[in-house]
């Protein structure tokens, strides 16, 4: 009787932790696929204060990123979970933040590295400077997620490495690249 209730105990236990972990990953989530219009983010970005960045995905659609506090957090928050073969915009009220992503970006396209078996560009955007209604506390920049095998980032350039047996310069033996 005592493993019954006993077993019967830690079942339940298990579920609602299972449950409890499910719930708490759903609401995350949801907070992090939360997507904003144009005018919902112009708002938001007044507040020189916001930490959080701002991608723009679509036309009127702006993903929300509230915590990018380290390299690590940028790219398993933001760079895993955007689409591909497309120019995306980020946007933040906070420099802190901006020089973060912007640097990160720039890393990863300088090295050439590929991270989440993509390659990443991008650069400033300073599309409306000048303009009436720029904000000088909004800092921006575009970048491009580009997959491993896409053409777009197919610069043309191939180079073989000639393996050889012989005695071509140099003398003879092994060589490699010669």
């Amino acid at each position: 009787m005592k493993r019954i209730l006993y077993l019967t105990f830690t079942i339940i236990f298990a579920l609602t932790i299972f449950t409890a972990g499910a719930w708490a990953a759903e609401k995350t989530s949801a907070v992090s696929d939360k997507l904003l219009t144009q005018q919902q983010v112009d708002e938001l970005l007044q507040d020189s204060k916001n930490q959080a960045a701002y991608v723009k995905i679509d036309e009127d659609a702006y993903k929300v990123y509230p915590a990018l506090k380290d390299k690590k957090s940028l790219r398993k928050e933001l760079l895993k979970n955007l689409p591909t073969n497309k120019v995306l915009y980020f946007l933040t009220a906070s420099k802190q933040t901006f020089t973060l992503a912007f640097d990160v970006i720039k890393d990863l396209e300088k090295s050439g590295r590929l991270y989440d078996n993509s390659r990443y560009m991008g650069g400033k955007d300073d599309s409306d400077a000048g303009a009436e209604t720029a904000n000088e506390n909004i800092h921006k920049f575009w970048f491009m997620k580009i997959p491993r095998g896409s053409t777009v980032y197919d610069d043309g350039v191939n180079v073989g490495i000639g393996i050889g047996i012989g005695r071509h310069h140099r003398g003879g033996g092994i060589g490699i690249g010669w």
